[in-house]
């Protein structure tokens, strides 16, 4: 009987749980399974009888992989490469969407998918393939942004917490500088551009103090601020039609809100766009800066509520309120420090209320 091999294109629509399955049928460790499914195109079993393959096939297809049979004298699909993959929700209102669908891809609880999400920059996958990358945003949908970058070449900007002891402080920094990098004392990150093997080298050996933070560049956002640098009568075609194109900003108020600078006019625009966004003001004769808003801390400034009960159970919901507890007369500020996906949820969830809630900048 021919011998053939069973190939994983795509993990498709299947929940990882099926790889157990899979793994108990072929005798090979879950681990195994899994890498080769997030890894796809790529080989999941070699030398099986063809008839075996072809009914293992029929079964992988019902559960949502995408397979197929192919002969073992084709050359196999060469390695993908590997991304890293992040979440980013456009509309805050999309949470518990985003939450079900990652926590169904990954095999994980709701809670955990949830906290991968709201946590800066909300990194959900590492070392998987571009296929793997394209199920999840088919999933997902196209009001949730998925992102992925490189593994092995995307730069990273590092982060020390304030809250890191000067001896762990000055290891971390001669390190840095032992690599060949620059510091910046006076700011974060505190050095930009480090490459995959120093960025790893360096986690593995600070992880432990939980005072190191590597971040993939590409995976940071920023805000554009239009800034104020004249008062404009009128705008050229040119700028109406950027302001227009890339801010969203209709031709008859365009020149009240350059007037209104400094003013932001594009939000939440990923690393790997930013410079193209400045440069197509700049060659207009706007001047816009990048605000990074990744690590952003914001309040909630309540200015108008119209159903106490249920605004007070939302914020209870997210442990801002203790029950039984007055709230404050209107107008108010929230004391908590948020980060600035979790803060736009909280909004999104307070104005359902009927509330008026705007968003406050902290410092960091």
């Amino acid at each position: 009987m021919s011998q053939v091999r069973i190939l994983i294109l795509s993990i498709g629509t299947a929940r990882p749980s099926a790889s157990a399955v899979i793994a108990k049928g072929l005798g090979l460790p879950l681990s195994t399974v899994v890498s080769r499914i997030y890894n796809a195109p790529t080989v999941l079993i070699d030398e099986v009888d063809e008839s075996i393959a072809t009914q293992m096939i029929s079964m992988l297809v019902s559960i949502g992989f995408v397979a197929e049979v192919q002969s073992i004298n084709a050359p196999p699909p060469v390695a993908a490469e590997l991304y890293d993959v992040a979440i980013y929700l456009e509309d805050a209102r999309k949470l518990h969407h985003a939450v079900k669908k990652l926590s169904e891809f990954v095999g994980i609880n709701e809670a955990d998918a949830s906290h991968m999400i709201l946590s800066p920059p909300g990194i959900v996958l590492g070392s998987v393939s571009q296929v793997t990358v394209q199920a999840l945003s088919d999933q997902m949908g196209s009001e949730i942004s998925v992102l992925s970058s490189p593994a092995n070449t995307a730069l990273h900007s590092l982060y020390i917490k304030k809250e890191a002891t000067a001896a762990v402080y000055n290891r971390i920094v001669e390190d840095i500088k032992h690599a060949g990098y620059s510091i910046n004392d006076q700011a974060d990150p505190i050095t930009t551009n480090i490459d995959h093997l120093t960025a790893k080298n360096l986690w593995q050996r600070y992880q432990a103090t939980g005072m190191l933070q590597i971040i993939n560049q590409d995976f940071i956002r920023f805000d554009l601020v239009l800034q104020k640098n004249q008062a404009y009568s009128s705008l050229n075609p040119e700028q109406i039609k950027v302001l227009k194109s890339l801010a969203n900003i209709p031709a008859e108020i365009a020149v009240d809100v350059v007037n209104s600078a400094p003013i932001t006019l594009m939000e939440s625009i990923p690393n790997t766009k930013i410079d193209k966004h400045i440069q197509a003001f700049s060659e207009v004769g706007l001047d816009v800066t990048a605000s990074m808003i990744t690590f952003q801390l914001l309040s909630l400034a309540v200015l108008h509520v119209t159903d106490n009960k249920n605004f007070a159970h939302v914020l209870q919901s997210f442990d801002l309120h203790q029950e039984g507890q007055a709230l404050p007369a209107t107008p108010f500020q929230i004391p908590a420090a948020i980060p600035e996906l979790q803060a736009r949820v909280i909004r999104a969830a307070l104005e359902d209320t009927g509330a008026e809630v705007d968003l406050v900048e902290l410092s960091i």
